[in-house]
């Protein structure tokens, strides 16, 4: 069995614009969200035996001389999170991910077409779920960056993926942040978390988080609104079939 596969958030959210290739940026983020919808499952890990769910998320961005990095750290609280495979009334989760941009590195462009730049990119996971046997991660590959009408940040890669509990597939992952719109004067950010990997065991595992924000008093440090989460895979360890979960969350996002 797997555990809290894909979960960036992570992966959330960068927090920075494709400007900042070539200067140190620092954003950093406290996430508070709430549910009645966390469907248990086999795969993910952070599902209640009630359905309610609070998730405390930090996360941290910072570019560098070299390229940039990305902290997440991620607490689910409620009853018989993992259930019906954990007890515990809490899992964690924590990601790192490094990228080496090579126009850094290299002090030249690697700009083509709605390429921005080319970077190495490692993805650390460890998560606290299963409880025998805590899931870990390891994850190389490439990412671009993409200069796209309407958004700030655009960037997707193909990883080589190894876990201790489906070694040797592949992970895509791509992460975009609009930028702010104005709805009857009221400034609006969506922004998009998407992780697609393989699976011996379980197919394409599929992966979709959007986070759909309000400035709150058009301060961009307070944000409110929905993130929603989808995900679907094959071969349910705690079923049969197809599994599949819509999970809306109410959230609340402080930039510090």
């Amino acid at each position: 069995m797997k555990a809290i596969k894909k979960i960036c958030l992570g992966l959330g959210l960068l927090g920075a614009t494709s400007a900042v290739l070539a200067e140190n940026f620092s954003a950093t983020n406290i996430n508070y969200l709430v549910t009645n919808r966390a469907k248990p499952d086999g795969i993910y890990g952070y599902g209640t035996s009630n359905q309610n769910l609070q998730t405390f998320q930090f996360e941290h961005f910072r570019g560098t001389d070299w390229g940039d990095v990305y902290f997440d750290a991620e607490l689910y609280q409620g009853k018989q999170v993992g259930s019906p495979v954990s007890t515990n009334d809490s899992q964690q989760l924590l990601v790192l991910n490094p990228r080496l941009s090579l126009s850094k590195i290299t002090g030249k462009s690697f700009a083509f077409g709605p390429v921005s730049d080319v970077s190495l990119i490692a993805r650390w996971e460890r998560g606290s779920y299963p409880d025998t046997d805590h899931f870990r991660s390891q994850n190389y590959g490439v990412s671009l960056n993409f200069d796209v009408p309407g958004f700030d940040y655009f960037e997707s890669g193909l990883l080589y993926r190894n876990t201790n509990f489906d070694p040797r597939t592949w992970l895509w992952r791509s992460v975009l942040m609009s930028k702010p719109v104005d709805v009857a004067g009221q400034k609006l950010h969506f922004n998009l978390l998407s992780l697609i990997n393989g699976s011996a065991h379980n197919g394409t595992e599929v992966f979709e988080r959007a986070d759909v924000l309000w400035e709150i008093g058009g301060k961009a440090e307070y944000q409110f609104g929905l993130r929603l989460e989808y995900a679907r895979y094959q071969n349910d360890p705690l079923g049969s079939g197809t599994y599949k979960r819509f999970m809306p969350q109410l959230m609340f996002k402080l930039s510090l």
